[in-house]
């Protein structure tokens, strides 16, 4: 970790592969070499900073006979030392907060995929010198979306191979999960035991957990020998994309092309774009039955675009025609891709899964439920009742 040079320092490990407890000591010394140095650490919540980074913090002091009562306080959470350099724990819950908090030369943000993007960059926007993060890279997130993309970041990945000092019980513990997950890899069925390991024994980016679809996987193109079904569009403008995915048929499976994925496009837009994406009049189409006008403006580009038919249960139906077989997605449908590994099942007030998909990262996935709802109408030759009313 010292070797990193870049402003941005950015670490994804796996689990017990020792990156909070290596990069605590990193900043300790920068504090001590510079005077006047503030260093910021932050997490999600402060039962998180004090489980975590203050415990790791005030367990390397005490072994390394450096802790000086006189120099902590507990409210705020912050470590002074001689030279007048300060290492503060914070938790921020709203942007506003994390403006307030002022600037500092070196920021540390713990866990950083749990802490809001517009809380990090208020805090990195005011950080002069150094940003360190670290991660389990439960799904991709703004630390591989913002901050690789910028100048002067330098990324490392960790796993508990690269920790020396890796209880032998902790270890025997992966071990077995990754027999779990070697096993779930033989029989075909890469569920939660083959993605925990992706995650937290490789360190590589995987799914969150409780997530709605697991029966998935990547294709890099299309094969000549699919057959088109059709496709499904949900519409956006300024906020949410405008998606549209085209489905084909393949091996018995379904495969996802994601064709359009963009907001601020006008109707004449999204048909040019079709167009451009070899979409003719044959292929039918279906979207959200709430937007008829927009509807009917593509239509008269010379599409066939229907409104689909949905009632009140049409989410959950829709999903579970999903999940009833695997499907594939091709390489270039990325953003589809961060939607499968984000969209998760909501939680009620006590953090359970309820049985209902939270309604975010699901545009691609609305249109893919769109077609699929009117494929499975089409094969039965009739509506269900009950889920379409």
């Amino acid at each position: 970790m010292i070797a990193l040079k870049g402003k941005n320092k950015i670490i994804q490990g796996a689990t017990s592969s020792g990156k909070t407890y290596g990069i605590i000591p990193i900043l300790y010394d920068k504090a001590l070499e510079t005077p006047n140095t503030l260093i910021t650490i932050v997490a999600e919540t402060v039962p998180s900073l004090k489980d975590g980074c203050v415990k790791i913090f005030q367990d390397f002091m005490y072994e390394e006979g450096r802790w000086r009562d006189e120099c902590w306080l507990g409210n705020p959470m912050q470590y002074t030392l001689p030279n007048r350099s300060k290492l503060q724990f914070k938790s921020f819950d709203s942007e506003g907060k994390a403006k307030a908090s002022g600037k500092r030369e070196i920021l540390f943000i713990n866990e950083a995929n749990h802490v809001p993007y517009g809380i990090a960059d208020a805090l990195m926007i005011r950080t002069t010198k150094e940003v360190w993060i670290d991660f389990n890279a439960d799904s991709e997130f703004w630390g591989h979306t913002e901050l690789l993309k910028e100048p002067n970041t330098d990324f490392l990945k960790l796993t508990y191979l690269d920790n020396e000092s890796i209880p032998e019980g902790t270890l025997d513990k992966l071990l077995t999960r990754k027999a779990k997950a070697e096993q779930e890899d033989v029989n075909g069925q890469r569920g939660y035991w083959w993605n925990w390991w992706q995650v937290y024994g490789l360190g590589e980016v995987g799914s969150l957990q409780g997530v709605v679809f697991s029966n998935w996987s990547e294709i890099d193109s299309v094969p000549k020998e699919a057959n088109k079904l059709g496709f499904g569009v949900d519409f956006g403008y300024t906020n949410d994309p405008t998606t549209v995915i085209m489905v084909y048929e393949y091996s018995g499976l379904h495969i996802y092309d994601e064709v359009i994925y963009q907001t601020g496009l006008l109707n004449s837009d999204i048909a040019a774009l079709m167009k451009a994406n070899d979409i003719t009049k044959r292929d039918i189409g279906y979207a959200d039955s709430a937007d008829p006008k927009s509807i009917v403006d593509i239509n008269r580009y010379g599409y066939t675009l229907k409104p689909v038919k949905k009632g009140a249960d049409s989410i959950m139906y829709g999903v579970g025609i999903m999940q009833e077989n695997a499907f594939m997605i091709t390489k270039r449908s990325v953003n589809l891709r961060k939607e499968l590994q984000n969209y998760c099942w909501a939680k009620d007030k006590d953090g359970n899964e309820i049985n209902k998909p939270i309604d975010n990262w699901n545009h691609g996935l609305d249109a893919i439920r769109y077609l699929e709802m009117e494929l499975k109408l089409n094969k039965r030759g009739k509506r269900r009742v009950r889920s379409f009313g």
